[in-house]
């Protein structure tokens, strides 16, 4: 029998572990109410309160959006630390690819709190706002690692003199 690689969580670097762990409250956090609206109630009436996570309310394709990338995010990151080699045959680093995922995370989960902040935001969003700030840091450490693992350049000679003729 083949053995399955091992999960060596000693081999994570510091980018590896901000990212998963905020990676991870985020998309859980994207479930919290991220609007809440109340109504009060008048006479015998009672009053009503409504509310809204990072999928729905105002800026609803953002929230999904940042969400997706934050799941892909776990995934990649998740399958590095696994041992499972990807190779999408492009001409990036994996922490090149990281450092994007969370951008695309940060960037529509920064659009979603901007939509909600002017509508009456919930709790929800100001723990995705500290969360995408973690995840920012992550994704800037890793983009870091991505031009510290890249070889230098080769340098080519001068070209010799022209032909003579």
């Amino acid at each position: 029998m083949a053995q399955r690689p091992s999960m060596d969580l000693s081999k994570l670097s510091t980018a590896d572990k901000i990212l998963l762990g905020a990676g991870l409250l985020f998309v859980i956090d994207t479930f919290l109410p991220w609007q809440r609206v109340c109504v009060e109630g008048f006479g015998d009436f009672p009053g009503v309160c409504a509310s809204a996570s990072a999928w729905g309310g105002n800026g609803a394709f953002a929230g999904v959006l940042a969400a997706i990338f934050a799941i892909a995010l776990i995934a990649w990151v998740g399958m590095h630390v696994a041992g499972a080699g990807v190779n999408l045959n492009v001409n990036m680093s994996p922490a090149m690819i990281t450092a994007i995922l969370a951008a695309g995370a940060v960037l529509f989960g920064l659009i979603k709190f901007l939509l909600v902040i002017t509508n009456s935001p919930g709790f929800g969003a100001f723990l995705g706002i500290v969360l995408l700030v973690a995840i920012a840091y992550g994704g800037y450490m890793k983009w870091q690692e991505s031009k510290l693992a890249l070889p230098p350049a080769a340098t080519q000679p001068p070209p010799g003199p022209p032909p003579v003729g």
